[in-house]
């Protein structure tokens, strides 16, 4: 399998990890710390890339902080296939961890 064929087969798993975990569970992300404030932006890019999708196909509230990490949850318009949900996720310091597609019931 050729890696752009892996984001296909991701999403239909419906989740996509770009993070890692330790040996205690505990999630950390990669790359540059993210301001709060500039997290929905970072990951409306995400999804944009993700779903091939125009930037105005792509609807994400505020970041919203929690047990140890930030969540940004959105949803992405396919058009005829419908709308799919989905989050990104920050650690503690605010770094990239994952976004998670939500599956959809027929999947």
């Amino acid at each position: 399998m050729k890696s752009r064929d892996a984001i296909p087969v991701l999403l239909a798993t419906g989740l996509v990890i770009c993070g890692s975990l330790s040996a205690v569970g505990q999630v950390t992300g990669s790359g540059p710390s993210i301001g709060m404030k500039e997290m929905p932006g970072y990951c409306l890019n995400m999804a944009v890339e993700m779903f091939a999708l125009k930037p105005n196909k792509v609807k994400v509230k505020k970041a919203v902080e929690g047990s140890g990490a930030f969540t940004v949850a959105g949803t992405a318009d396919q058009g005829d296939s419908g709308k799919r949900d989905f989050h990104c996720t920050f650690d503690s310091e605010k770094k990239f961890v994952e976004m998670v597609v939500e599956s959809t019931g027929g999947e």
